[in-house]
């Protein structure tokens, strides 16, 4: 692995700490230090202004704007429904003035800094004193249950300075998308209030009460889409300000004003920052109880695997069907905010065994999305449903054609779900009145893009993009064509189990499935061809790889990644360096159709190739490490998961966090050290225990019951809060657990 950690922060097992201000690293620290709760995201600026590069983001799930000007091409299928999140307004937005200076942030005249991110509460708290005057501190914090309301507290203390303070509160719709587009239209402005548009009509309404801990005088300005309230005092004892925030969204049409307001001031009149807190404290008690991992013995790791937890679940707990997982989350605008075929294979992992109701909505958004993904399959001359690459609304908006019209991993991820959903949960009513048919729209896209050779032996994908992404308009990509042949295949299982079923004959009315289309799959799965060498046990990623041109990676010095941002775009493409797994991504989702000897092999071959250009690329290399007896490998692999942002491993933290390689640090340590595999017969448990590690511990829940695994020197228990009925399979033995504790001696690792 060449890629190195930049570490800078305080290790701390529950908060990020930051000591003494970095100003190389402030746009890194304004990602880690993000807040959100799946209704809205704010990134960790400086709300007083710096003299640093910022970027000033507030982000509302679901909300887009489209660009000013799309070419249109002259080539059919190239996407022309782009659509990114948008940066809203700042409800943070704050100005100091000292006498008649106006503060702005600057390194030479501060001291004393210091911030922290707070995992029990979702407090950010930053503070730090001006030259020998003041000290200053700014609180934040996010409601996880009243999602709607927000606050922002000031402290101003004097030291030596005793004299006039002004203080300027507000809203402020003046801020620019990355690419310094700003969209906002002002449809309504009041006292404290605004409400805006985009050019599409979603709708984003803010106001704000203020309180002190003094009386205070308001002056209240409207100015260039800016709404503000500004009061001025002598300062001669600690002045303490709370701003509570109202924040509401309208996705479609036109919301009422009076509406708003009313649902405002109802919100406001019982909003503090004190209850919000009390609030988020017994929220995240209750996650951490059942979800919390403790690693004895490996404090970086700790505190990298909590920051995970703690970003995943603020970032998405399945309040809603029409949201999905960014790539970004809500703390930055690198992939335009866009969800990825990684919700399905990275994501839900996490949340089919931590939250049933989240895992399901994340499955519903690409039911509601079906109409889109069949206009897609239409769009690329093909039947039936092709979900997008790159999306918020559920039409494709990657710009490039390469990925947008040669990648068909989203698609085959949604059929991947809908059976590891159904596999784990055995939710029958999902999967008839949703899920059969997305797969009948997806068997039929995978059966129309499909094509036979010459002779009509073999079929398979020809001109595709696999998973690795540094290589395209490739013939017969084993994950591809394999990820093709299961999803087809398992369509046919649905409608051969549930033909009978009345809501099933409904569908099968509805779509016009027809016999021939069944046995022309048939013929396909049949014919399916996988490049694999019996010999070697290697699947050859496509055909002609074996062929390409060898990079040795350790040779690429480590300022040019990304490679992305630092060689020419073709140069990437013309060796067989990887970016992320591909056919090791097959493997994984299917681990157990594959022999441990089939998985090393492979494994040995592709990792000395594969440069983790991708944050979801270490995680899966971590588990097969694990998996093979690799255990520094599967450690080292691990701490770049848990520590990708963290540490800024990959050089683009300052874009915002990596939400799904996030959720595969979870998937990393589960999958990976835990052994789980929820992909065969019965789920299944052989946790191995690093030699660096005096114990860990992590939280299943299945089936309805709790599971607590709990990893040691010599032994494995598990505590369950109640009886499976569900076998699980441990190590090589089939247990029926009870409630209580079971212990057994397990493998302490080669």
């Amino acid at each position: 692995m060449v890629k190195v950690a930049q570490r800078y922060l305080e290790v701390d097992p529950w908060k990020l700490v930051e000591k003494d201000y970095h100003e190389s690293r402030h746009l890194v620290s304004e990602s880690l230090f993000s807040l959100s709760n799946e209704y809205m995201g704010v990134r960790g600026f400086f709300e007083e202004g710096s003299l640093s590069k910022s970027l000033i983001g507030t982000y509302f799930n679901g909300i887009y704007e489209v660009p000013k000007n799309i070419n249109k091409s002259h080539y059919k299928g190239i996407t022309e429904k782009q659509h990114y999140m948008v940066n809203s307004g700042n409800i943070f937005y704050f100005k100091l003035i000292i006498g008649n200076e106006l503060f702005v942030f600057d390194k030479d005249n501060i001291s004393n800094f210091e911030r922290m991110l707070d995992f029990k509460t979702g407090e950010s708290i930053r503070s730090y004193q001006i030259k020998d005057w003041v000290r200053i501190s700014f609180k934040r914090m996010l409601d996880l249950t009243q999602t709607e309301l927000s606050y922002q507290v000031v402290t101003i203390e004097p030291i030596t300075y005793f004299g006039e303070v002004k203080v300027i509160f507000g809203l402020d719709f003046n801020t620019l998308h990355w690419n310094q587009m700003g969209r906002w239209k002002i449809s309504h402005k009041e006292n404290q209030m605004i409400l805006a548009r985009t050019t599409t009509n979603q709708q984003v309404f803010n106001t704000f009460d203020l309180e002190s801990n003094i009386a205070f005088n308001k002056v209240y300005e409207y100015k260039n889409k800016l709404s503000s309230v500004s009061t001025s005092f002598n300062l001669n004892h600690k002045v303490i300000f709370e701003k509570r925030i109202v924040s509401l969204i309208h996705k479609e049409g036109h919301g009422k004003l009076a509406e708003f307001k009313q649902k405002a001031e109802t919100l406001l009149k019982e909003a503090s920052y004190q209850k919000s807190l009390e609030s988020n404290k017994v929220f995240y008690e209750d996650f951490w109880l059942k979800n919390d991992i403790t690693i004895e013995g490996d404090p970086l790791n700790q505190q990298g695997i909590r920051f995970c937890l703690f970003q995943l679940l603020n970032t998405y707990h399945g309040v809603s069907q029409t949201n999905n997982i960014g790539a970004k989350g809500l703390t930055g605008e690198a992939y335009s905010g866009h969800a990825f075929w990684d919700s399905e294979t990275y994501c839900l992992p996490f949340y089919l065994f931590t939250n049933l109701s989240a895992a399901k909505n994340l499955l519903m958004f690409r039911y509601n999305t079906l109409p889109h993904a069949r206009l897609r399959a239409k769009e690329l001359d093909c039947i039936g449903a092709c979900y997008p690459i790159a999306t918020l609304n559920g039409n494709e908006a990657a710009d490039l054609w390469q990925h947008a019209s040669l990648q068909f991993q989203p698609t085959t991820a949604v059929s991947y779900a809908i059976w590891h959903y159904v596999k784990n949960t055995k939710d029958e009513d999902f999967l008839i009145h949703y899920g059969f048919e997305m797969l009948v729209e997806i068997a039929r896209f995978l059966s129309s893009r499909g094509q036979y050779s010459q002779d009509g032996k073999k079929f398979g994908y020809y001109g595709v993009m696999g998973p690795d992404e540094f290589q395209m308009m490739v013939n017969h990509n084993a994950y591809t064509n394999l990820l093709g042949q299961k999803s087809m295949a398992y369509f046919i299982e649905v409608l051969e189990t549930y033909k009978d079923h009345p809501y099933i004959k409904e569908v099968i009315k509805k779509t016009n499935l027809k016999d021939e289309e069944i046995d022309l799959m048939k013929d396909q799965i049949e014919k399916m061809f996988i490049p694999y060498d019996s010999k070697t046990k290697i699947y050859e990623q496509h055909l002609g790889f074996h062929d390409l041109p060898h990079i040795d990676m350790h040779q690429i010095a480590v300022t040019d990644f990304p490679l992305y941002s630092h060689w020419s775009y073709d140069r990437i493409y013309r060796n067989d360096l990887i970016k992320q797994p591909d056919v090791l991504m097959f493997m994984f989702l299917y681990n157990q159709s594959f022999d441990l000897e089939t998985k090393k092999a492979n494994y040995d071959y592709y990792e000395p190739k594969t440069i983790h250009e991708s944050s979801l690329s270490p995680s899966i290399h971590s588990i097969f490490a694990s998996e093979i007896g690799y255990e520094k490998q599967a450690l080292d692999f691990f701490g770049f998961a848990s520590r990708l942002d963290i540490d800024d491993y990959n050089r683009n933290t300052n874009e915002g966090l990596h939400m799904t390689s996030i959720a595969a640090a979870w998937v990393n340590i589960v999958y990976g050290f835990g052994g789980l595999r929820s992909d065969g017969k019965y789920l299944k448990l052989a946790p191995v225990l690093p030699k660096l590690w005096k114990s860990y511990r992590f939280n299943i829940n299945y089936f309805g019951s709790l599971i607590s695994v709990r990893v040691e020197k010599e032994t494995l228990s598990l505590t369950l809060d109640k009886d499976l009925n569900e076998p699980v399979l441990i190590y090589d033995t089939v247990y029926l657990l009870k409630k209580g504790e079971i212990r057994i001696k397990h493998h302490v690792g080669d």
